[in-house]
């Protein structure tokens, strides 16, 4: 599988890829980048060689990617990207992980951000979980994003410290949190804690809270935070308030169900990655206007 991977990011390379010349190149490297310093030396020529464009994977291609990473997103890689996963997929699985993690340290922000995305696709990508922990301390947006957005690497190997981690850096740094794979599956008691602790804080230095974070906190309702939630649906602008609601009418708290039927509020259809979608793009257009 691993070879037919390989062959399908070649294949997607050499059709986007216009200068002849260019993919002779291409083609002769990748015979010849099995050791360390022809790899980095490959690797940093992609920049130079490639254009720059964004290319979409053949219906091959995408489903082989899919089916590693369900969260794959074909509008969002470039031909430089797809270029470099087929030079780190052509590195012998045995060493890999000694070089990819020696051009972590040494490479650009876009190399990075590339190494990040591809790290999923290797045939052991369980070998780069501490790179990867450490990856989610930067605070460089482009390669946070491409660890924690449309990436199945987190919720396939972080342990629960790790993903909560991940989360609450997302929260600081105002990242899209509809866009990490699996935030539903891995809400957890403790990370539901932190983060009402964290909402506290906010309101205590009168600074605002992000609907998507009660997101994390639904299904772990308690008499605190329904209380919060309460004063957020009475108080807050439309979409917080809707963010309040939804926690409200997923939980099993007693309490709350019963304030729901006392309460005139209409029901909410919007689902959260719908409310992530809506506060993310928008707070773009304000950024680039």
């Amino acid at each position: 599988m691993a070879e037919d991977l390989r062959n399908s990011v070649i294949g997607v390379c050499l059709e986007n890829i216009s200068d002849r010349d260019i993919a002779t190149w291409f083609s002769g490297k990748l015979t010849t980048i099995d050791q360390p310093s022809s790899f980095f030396l490959a690797f940093g020529m992609i920049n130079k060689k490639i254009e720059r464009k964004v290319v979409q994977a053949n219906h091959e291609l995408s489903a082989a990617l899919s089916s590693i990473n369900p969260a794959f997103d074909n509008t969002t890689w470039t031909l430089h990207e797809f270029c470099r996963l087929a030079f780190l997929l052509s590195l012998p699985t045995d060493s890999n992980s000694d070089t990819i993690k020696t051009l972590l340290s040494t490479s650009d922000i876009r190399e990075q951000v590339t190494i990040y995305k591809s790290i999923q696709y290797l045939a052991n990508p369980e070998a780069f979980l501490l790179s990867v922990i450490d990856g989610i301390r930067t605070n460089m947006v482009d390669i946070f994003d491409a660890i924690t957005a449309d990436n199945s690497y987190p919720i396939r190997f972080f342990e629960e410290s790790s993903w909560n981690q991940m989360v609450l850096k997302a929260i600081f740094m105002e990242r899209p949190i509809f866009k990490i794979y699996g935030i539903d599956q891995r809400r957890n008691e403790k990370l539901a804690n932190i983060l009402h602790d964290f909402v506290h804080e906010r309101w205590s230095a009168h600074r605002p809270v992000t609907p998507e974070l009660w997101r994390m906190i639904s299904g772990f309702l308690n008499n605190e935070t329904f209380e919060d939630l309460k004063k957020v649906v009475k108080n807050e602008p439309d979409l917080v308030r809707t963010a309040a609601l939804k926690v409200i009418e997923e939980s099993n708290f007693t309490e709350a169900t019963n304030w729901l039927k006392t309460e005139d509020y209409q029901s909410t259809e919007m689902t959260w990655d719908e409310i992530g979608r809506h506060i993310f793009y928008e707070k773009n257009k304000i950024e680039q206007s």
